[in-house]
């Protein structure tokens, strides 16, 4: 619609700029036509629109320009990933996350699966120090490379399968193993100026006239692991704590199955209710929850779980209270408004125990790992609903 078509332009953008007080641009700028802007796809292309309710004859999205955590709310990038993937969320650290990641890598490994294990908190590398150790100490050689250098190379189109190999450590297994685990570490022993790095690793470009961002280059490198001569079978993918970039892009946008790690305290609930107001509004998220809802591909870790009935039943409690800021509101229990005793549901936490032989556990010698027992005890559950969660027992293909 062009300036002239737009009848009481004036007194609607008056109107509209004395409502909005200190936050309009002015009377005269407070409604604008695509014929006022300077660039108007940045705003009528912008892939960060939310919709909002109208009517037959009007469509309204809102634009929210925000420098980061744009990801929660962005279309993601493919709903079926190249190979089965995992990512592994917390809105803090010391809940278990690296090291539950560590130890499932070390399970699928003795199920005889390929496994790729890529750490993406990039500000905090964790599951690479349990899995390849310090790198002065590494019982393995480190890589090369990392995923820094892959999300700074592909931005100039550089990423590609020769950088891909050299930023891939080998995780030494017990004896007799018949999997593989391959690391991918923040950083390679010939990664420089990291921290300058890390000041570009986040950045958007326009390649061939689309975006190319954080999500972008993570699903290119996981396209190139599923594109091996001898393919991954499954990924898992350490994202950084926090309401940042990395988890945003991670747990929205890749397709991934992303498990959401908790502690039973008020400011765990507290951040993901916020978090859930927040993502209500993502294009992913459909009315009645559909197979492709974003919903289904969530999950709830109770970590560091107490194993009585009376502590599962509180922390059970307390995440369904949370998820109905994400559930539908529905007078009756249906798909997307389920029962609170409803196991297949993303609130039904999956638990990792508490147990204090875990306490400065290693997975990079294998000598040295938690005996089976423990590892049974406390990941036994999690190993279980998280391989069928991932469909882990069928063959790519047959789903």
């Amino acid at each position: 619609m062009s300036a002239e078509e737009l009848p009481e332009r004036a007194q609607l953008s008056g109107d509209l700029n004395a409502r909005l007080g200190r936050f309009a641009p002015g009377a005269d700028e407070a409604v604008q036509t695509r014929d006022d802007l300077l660039m108007p796809e940045e705003v009528f292309e912008s892939p960060e629109w939310v919709g909002l309710d109208g009517d037959d004859t009007l469509e309204i999205r809102l634009v929210d320009r925000l420098m980061n955590n744009q990801d929660w709310l962005r279309t993601p990038v493919t709903d079926q990933p190249p190979l089965p993937t995992a990512v592994a969320f917390s809105l803090k650290g010391g809940v278990g996350r690296s090291t539950t990641l560590a130890a499932w890598a070390h399970h699928l490994a003795g199920r005889g699966m390929k496994v790729l294990v890529v750490d993406l908190d990039l500000e905090a590398p964790g599951v690479q120090n349990f899995l390849l150790g310090p790198r002065r100490e590494a019982a393995s050689p480190w890589p090369d490379y990392g995923v820094v250098d892959w999300l700074v190379e592909g931005r100039v189109g550089q990423a590609d399968r020769e950088l891909f190999e050299g930023m891939l450590g080998s995780v030494e297994l017990a004896p007799g193993t018949p999997g593989e685990i391959r690391l991918a570490p923040a950083f390679g022993s010939r990664t420089r100026d990291y921290v300058a790095k890390l000041g570009r690793a986040y950045l958007s470009v326009r390649v061939d006239g689309a975006e190319y961002g954080f999500a972008e280059a993570v699903h290119a490198l996981l396209q190139t692991a599923a594109d091996r001569i001898e393919p991954f079978d499954v990924a898992l993918l350490d994202a950084r704590a926090g309401m940042h970039d990395i988890g945003a892009a991670a747990v929205t946008r890749l397709g991934a199955h992303a498990f959401l790690f908790a502690r039973d305290d008020p400011p765990t609930w507290a951040g993901y209710e916020q978090l859930f107001r927040h993502l209500r509004w993502s294009p992913a998220i459909t009315f009645n929850m559909p197979d492709t809802d974003l919903r289904w591909r969530l999950s709830t870790v109770g970590a560091m779980a107490g194993s009585t009935p009376k502590a599962q039943a509180a922390f059970r409690e307390r995440s369904y209270e949370t998820w109905q800021w994400l559930y539908d509101e529905e007078a009756e229990a249906g798909p997307s408004a389920p029962e609170e005793e409803d196991e297949g549901m993303p609130h039904w936490p999956i638990p990792v125990y508490a147990d204090t032989s875990m306490s400065g556990a290693t997975f990079n010698m294998p000598a040295e790992m938690p005996v089976a027992q423990v590892l049974d005890k406390v990941y036994g559950e999690f190993f279980r609903v998280a391989g069928e969660r991932l469909k882990l027992g069928v063959r790519r293909g047959e789903e």
